[in-house]
């Protein structure tokens, strides 16, 4: 019950996406084999991604990058000189 209420840290499968993304772009060969193999990947990890439990604890690091954001907006704001 409190695993489900909590949830997890990061959505499942960014690593796997992460890992897709290098080898689609970072490796291009002339062949185009590892392109397609890293969107390959890269979409098994979006699938996985689908089963992330979202709980209190994603959303209190969703909370706390909004904030963060919002903090650098009204900073990048008054930084601007008429």
């Amino acid at each position: 019950m409190s695993k489900e209420l909590l949830g997890d840290y990061e959505p499942r499968g960014s690593t796997v996406q992460g890992i897709g993304k290098f080898i689609a772009m970072g490796l291009d060969d002339p062949f185009h084999i590892t392109t397609i193999s890293g969107f390959s990947i890269y979409g098994l990890g979006k699938l996985m991604q689908r089963g992330t439990n979202y709980g209190i604890r994603m959303a209190s690091i969703d909370l706390n990058e909004i904030k963060r954001e919002l903090n650098q907006l009204v900073i990048d704001v008054h930084s601007l000189r008429f």
